[in-house]
């Protein structure tokens, strides 16, 4: 920026001149005054461009840190996506280290715990000083946005039962600007998917695979079918559906009892949840200690298949439901 002053080769003005070129400085002063607070105006709206920036969330927009140092997350699928994207988050949801997937489980219990489901600990989370908060729409996170916002910036992906899982880090990338880190993930998954297809097209066309879960009502257990999260991933990979799986709507489960063993008896495979120690999760045990379901084909041929990235919220957890299932195809032989 050039200011223009008077010349240092003026000569001393006669006294009549001294007063038109006293009020000539003066407009020169003011004009350079009003330039560099414009500068300024203008480096100061730059510096804000660079350090912060506008995201859409579930609760609208929200101006965020450009680069956020000090996060914490209170939903695990966003946890899981902030470690897979390199990040270490300062305070994270206590989902229970039982269901922690192994891969995430030493970082997980290294870092504060500031939520047990809806029981959220807003001064340890204000003591972590946060410059951003991360989750998921769920209702009891909902109820608690404002709340959250009021400690820091708070950026909730959009909760929907139909939705698929990658909405959910594809968001979390969004939130904290690592999509080119989201992009490397994603991309390990395709290659994976693709070569397990490939590798093993004959078997997936030849066996039909059942989805369950332990339930939480007392005697039943869940069935889910190809629009559930980790009936999306079978979907993709090209599993065939048993039917009691294949009539399951997107973004639903059904809940029969544990004597409702004959629901499967068409399922060449199963897979269930199991704990990050490979134990079966949430009660599906039960099912599996009926003489009823022992006595179905795919107890007596062992082709039954435990994941802990039954539930995924990560890329990465959804590479390993193909692991799995890739696995699984293996292990059965030619």
């Amino acid at each position: 920026m050039t200011l223009v002053t008077p010349s240092a080769h003026d000569v001393s003005p006669s006294p009549a001149a001294s007063a038109p070129r006293r009020l000539l400085t003066a407009l020169v002063g003011a004009a350079a005054a009003l330039t560099l607070a414009a500068c300024g105006t203008a480096t100061t709206a730059d510096a804000a461009a660079d350090t912060t920036r506008v995201v859409a969330t579930a609760h609208g927009k929200v101006t965020v840190p450009a680069h956020p140092k000090r996060i914490v997350s209170v939903h695990a699928w966003s946890t899981e996506s902030l470690f897979d994207l390199g990040l270490k988050p300062v305070g994270i949801e206590n989902s229970g280290a039982t269901y922690v997937p192994p891969r995430y489980l030493e970082r997980w219990k290294a870092t504060a715990k500031v939520t047990s489901g809806a029981d959220i600990d807003y001064e340890k989370i204000a003591s972590l000083k946060p410059d951003l908060i991360v989750g998921v729409d769920v209702p009891y996170l909902s109820k608690a946005y404002k709340s959250l916002s009021a400690i820091a910036p708070t950026t909730f992906a959009a909760f929907d039962d139909t939705a698929t899982w990658a909405e959910y880090p594809d968001a979390t990338a969004r939130f904290v600007r690592r999509e080119t880190q989201l992009a490397d993930l994603k991309r390990t998954y395709e290659e994976r998917i693709a070569a397990v297809r490939k590798e093993y097209r004959t078997k997936l066309a030849d066996a039909r695979w059942g989805v369950i879960q332990g339930g939480f009502d007392s005697g039943n257990y869940w069935i889910y079918g190809p629009g559930s999260p980790v009936g999306d991933i079978l979907h993709q990979i090209g599993v065939r559906f048993a039917s009691a799986s294949a009539a399951v709507p997107k973004g639903n489960n059904r809940s029969v009892s544990y004597e409702r063993t004959d629901l499967l008896k068409d399922a060449d495979y199963v897979i269930y949840y199991t704990n990050n120690d490979g134990s079966p999760a949430n009660n599906i045990q039960k099912l599996f200690d009926l003489e009823a379901f022992k006595r179905l084909p795919v107890a007596k041929d062992k082709h039954l298949v435990g994941t802990s990235d039954f539930l995924p919220g990560s890329y990465s957890d959804a590479t390993g439901v193909v692991d799995s299932v890739a696995k699984a195809l293996e292990s059965a032989g030619s």
